[in-house]
């Protein structure tokens, strides 16, 4: 009667034990997916890119005495556009000014924003000017104009006059969309996306530790596309290929655009018509899920190897 009172209470005292380890591999096995989504991987997040964070300097266009030019090739509806340029020493003593005004434009040339600027006494002046939040995808345009007085105005020579605005240059509006992927350990990745071409076939190849994608536009135009990749899914050494050729770091086909503890941004310049895309990198996505279940099958194990030594050992006292 109490050998059996005794079976019966190891046996209890087993069956919780097996409970409890069952619990906490649950509960392991649900977080980790959201662990490897936040990016706090540690030790697994860093990046080394040698791509430029900036595009060159343009400059003068045969005759001009203005240069103008806007941060990025490529914004999203509602973002700051940053437009520089610098004048010539020449025209700035011929017009006496240190006043340019900046512009944004259509499609259909009408102006989309506006904003005076300060000409430096290096030749060098700087505008920020705020997209609509229901700008339409397309091409825009950015030029600058001197200001001169009126009295003076009239006093320029022709050759001058003709100089005071800048050529224009244009920049895209890019069509936004999210993909969503998920990695073979079960973990859900978005990536951002705005681009000037079709977009399309976006994927995560784990085992070559890339992320590829298919551009497509008109024959002859540019193409621009912005890319924002989360570094839990993908991290250390990043390049971007084109056509299976990587893009040279010197190269401003590429642009750095921003890089936060979460993701990075390319900003990814081409000619139409098709290509595949691929950014790659040295660090993907860790399957935390497959090794769990092998962690909690050992501990399971062991924990029961020492519950059936426990019991052999309590029967023997009877």
């Amino acid at each position: 009667m109490v050998k059996k009172l005794v079976t019966k209470m190891i046996s209890n005292k087993l069956t919780l034990s097996v409970v409890l380890v069952a619990s906490l591999v649950a509960s392991g096995l649900s977080a980790v997916p959201a662990f490897a989504q936040t990016g706090s991987i540690e030790g697994n997040m860093e990046t080394e890119i040698a791509y430029m964070t900036e595009y060159p300097r343009a400059e003068n266009e045969g005759d001009s005495e203005v240069t103008v030019q806007t941060e990025y090739h490529l914004y999203r509806p509602g973002e700051t556009v940053r437009v520089m340029g610098t004048v010539s020493e020449e025209i700035r003593q011929e017009t006496e000014s240190d006043t340019i005004t900046v512009q944004l434009l259509n499609t259909d040339a009408t102006i989309a924003g506006e904003q005076q600027a300060t000409i430096s006494a290096d030749g060098e002046y700087s505008a920020t000017i705020d997209l609509d939040a229901t700008a339409d995808p397309g091409e825009y345009f950015a030029g600058s104009r001197i200001e001169v007085q009126a009295s003076l105005l009239g006093l320029l020579d022709a050759e001058i006059v003709a100089q005071l605005e800048s050529p224009r240059t244009s920049f895209v509006v890019g069509a936004e969309s999210s993909h969503e992927i998920q990695a073979g350990g079960g973990e859900t990745f978005t990536i951002g996306v705005a681009s000037s071409s079709n977009v399309d076939n976006v994927g995560l190849d784990e085992d070559a530790k890339k992320l590829s994608f298919t551009v497509e536009g008109e024959t002859g135009t540019e193409g621009v596309t912005e890319i924002t990749v989360p570094k839990a899914m993908l991290s250390g050494e990043m390049m971007v290929l084109i056509d299976g050729e990587a893009v040279s770091p010197s190269s401003s086909d590429v642009i750095l655009k921003s890089e936060t503890s979460a993701d990075v941004t390319f900003e990814i310049n081409y000619s139409h018509s098709e290509h595949t895309v691929e950014v790659t990198g040295t660090n993907v996505v860790p399957e935390f899920p497959l090794a769990a279940p092998v962690m909690a099958l050992a501990v399971g194990s062991a924990i029961l190897l020492v519950s059936k030594t426990g019991l052999a050992n309590s029967l023997k006292r009877f």
